[in-house]
Parts: structure tokens; sequence; C-alpha cells
């Protein structure tokens, strides 16, 4: 089971997020600020980072050039909310694997997340969402 460190200070994004993730296979360990990332990735045990840009003592920015600096290479998704291609540029160019924009889709997330951790295969079978005791078959169109 892949180790998922969620950073974002919009604590309900972040519970409906670790809920969904736990669903679909993820142990998600979620962080406030951007001080608990660069100390949660820091500790070990991480295997990718979903992280947003706008947060509170460290902004995402600052978390990845941190880690980068110390020599951490765990795969980093910005998810966030700023959308300007200096911004993804920025992203990207300073060692973020992937760059999202809020708002999103949740099947899209899990698929980067499944290619980032090398389970591409997995994101190409048969999408099921699943949170609590709901299911959705997004190939079948059922729920």
């Amino acid at each position: 089971m892949a180790h998922l460190l969620l950073a974002d200070d919009d604590t309900l994004l972040a519970d409906l997020l670790s809920e969904f993730l736990t669903g679909q296979g993820f142990e998600v360990q979620v962080v406030p600020n951007g001080r608990e990332a660069v100390e949660a990735v820091s500790r070990g045990g991480v295997d990718l980072v979903i992280l947003d840009v706008m947060m509170p003592e460290l902004d995402g920015f600052e978390v990845l050039g941190r880690l980068r600096d110390s020599g951490i290479r765990t795969p980093v998704i910005f998810l966030t909310a700023r959308d300007s291609t200096d911004d993804r540029v920025r992203g990207l160019s300073t060692g973020g694997d992937d760059y999202m924009v809020k708002p999103f889709a949740i099947a899209e997330l899990v698929a980067r997340v499944q290619l980032r951790l090398g389970t591409a295969a997995q994101a190409q079978a048969d999408v099921v969402l699943r949170c609590a005791d709901l299911e959705i078959d997004v190939e079948g169109h059922r729920v």
C-alpha cells in the first residue's frame, strides 16, 4: 500500500480527498501547512506528496525547494488553485513531477498518482470510485 502525504490547509477538501484516496487503497497522511509537510517527508516512508501551493508557514514552492535541496526525490504533484502559466512552470521547473489546478477531476488525480507511483496499468482498468458504501463505475456509467 502506497503512503501519500496530502499537504493542504483546506481541511474540508483534505478530509474528502483523504477519505476517497484511502478508499482507493492508499494510506493517506494529511498535514495543514508547509512546515509539517517538510517534517513528514523528511522522516521517510512517504511514497508521493500531493501539495497545495498556498499554505501557511511555508508555501508549496518553498516546501518543494527544501525537499529537493536536502536530496529528497519523492514524487510531488501540485494540486492548487494557482493556475497561471508562471506558477505551473515554476512548480515543474523546480522539481515538481506534476501540476494540477483546482477544481479538478478526482479520477484524473488518481490516474496521475498511479502514474507517478508506477501503477499506470491499474489506472487504465475500469475506474471504480469508492467512498464509504458508494461505488461509481465511471466506465460502465453505474452507481
